[in-house]
């Protein structure tokens, strides 16, 4: 049997996740991908050598530390827009890409009662179930759940849950927090509510030593669409890191900027070439190295609001190792 590169080996552990909204529906372009972009985007993915895999098998293998076949990825989408089933779905189905959509139960059930039409109804929901889309849990109101408070959240998140059980007959295995927020006690309580894994929006691949109740998922959006960046991410292998500080990731005001740091793993090489860019700056950020541990240092405290660290290293062939932090700063703007 031929040996496997170290570089192979890891790829097995982790795979990239497409975050996707809108199809075709210009007017929204940091949620919209045009339909010229996905298109290509697709030919990318079935020329590239890629393993498609549902999102709910995907999640599973990395919770059991389980290895995957390399460059394994999927399409989530999120929200249920109508141009989803009419633009987005047709192109994926026919290439044979797996989907899962995330729905928040309000819309739907507005879209359903004929108050808005830029939503999926439950009819369209259960059509493509039908058609072997994965649906999973985006609360009921898309509420952003760290400023709303643990209480209210979770409320939420049960009043959909028994909207799925109406409609589809189950509550989904799978949660995706509305925009990508999560606190720390919101986390554990999607876990308690019995959820199999839950996903957030930064971008970087899920590993198997990624926390399963904090996914991270590449949003692809015609902003950043285009065809350089999109082979980047859809080949990106998940950088091996641990004892990763802090975990946490809401900061305060005395916590802001983060002291963050994280071991890499002794196997990969070329550690010089590491490059991390905290989203608020228009430059790497300062590293101090010792030995494989890594520090990241910056003087500009992030923006209130979403933020990101965004790790990267040359991996050979073509690849690069990805790894994502995301932080969130409370008094942010609601969008």
């Amino acid at each position: 049997m031929a040996a496997v590169s170290f570089g192979a080996a890891i790829a097995d552990q982790s795979a990239v996740i497409l975050l996707y909204h809108r199809f075709g529906e210009d007017s929204y372009p940091t949620t919209n991908i045009r339909i010229e972009q996905l298109e290509a985007q697709i030919k990318q993915l079935k020329d590239g050598g890629y393993h498609f895999m549902a999102l709910g098998d995907i999640a599973a293998k990395l919770k059991a530390k389980e290895q995957l076949p390399e460059k394994t990825i999927t399409v989530a989408v999120d929200d249920a827009y109508k141009s989803v089933i009419t633009h987005g779905w047709p192109r994926l189905k026919a290439a044979g890409i797996p989907m899962t959509l995330f729905v928040s139960t309000d819309p739907v059930d507005s879209a359903s009662n004929q108050v808005s039409s830029n939503y999926m109804t439950w009819d369209d929901v259960r059509q493509l179930r039908e058609e072997g889309v994965e649906i999973g849990h985006h609360s009921a109101s898309h509420l952003h759940m760290p400023h709303a408070g643990l209480e209210t959240s979770m409320a939420d998140v049960r009043r959909a849950s028994d909207r799925f059980k109406t409609e589809l007959g189950k509550v989904p295995a799978l949660f995706a927090y509305p925009y990508g927020e999560y606190d720390d006690a919101i986390k554990q309580a999607v876990e308690a509510e019995g959820f199999d894994a839950a996903f957030a929006q930064f971008s970087s691949p899920a590993a198997t030593w990624s926390d399963p109740f904090a996914l991270p998922r590449f949003p692809v959006n015609e902003r950043y669409g285009e065809m350089q960046r999109f082979k980047l991410i859809s080949q990106a292998m998940a950088l091996p890191v641990s004892d990763v500080v802090p975990t946490a990731t809401l900061l305060t005001e005395e916590r802001n900027p983060p002291v963050y740091g994280f071991t890499v793993d002794d196997n990969v090489r070329g550690l010089s070439a590491l490059a991390c860019y905290p989203s608020h700056l228009g430059e790497p950020a300062e590293l101090i190295r010792l030995g494989n541990r890594v520090e990241v240092r910056f003087d500009k405290a992030f923006p209130k609001g979403r933020n990101r660290i965004n790790c990267t290293l040359p991996a050979g062939g073509g690849r690069w190792y990805w790894h994502g932090k995301f932080f969130l700063v409370p008094g942010g703007p609601l969008d």
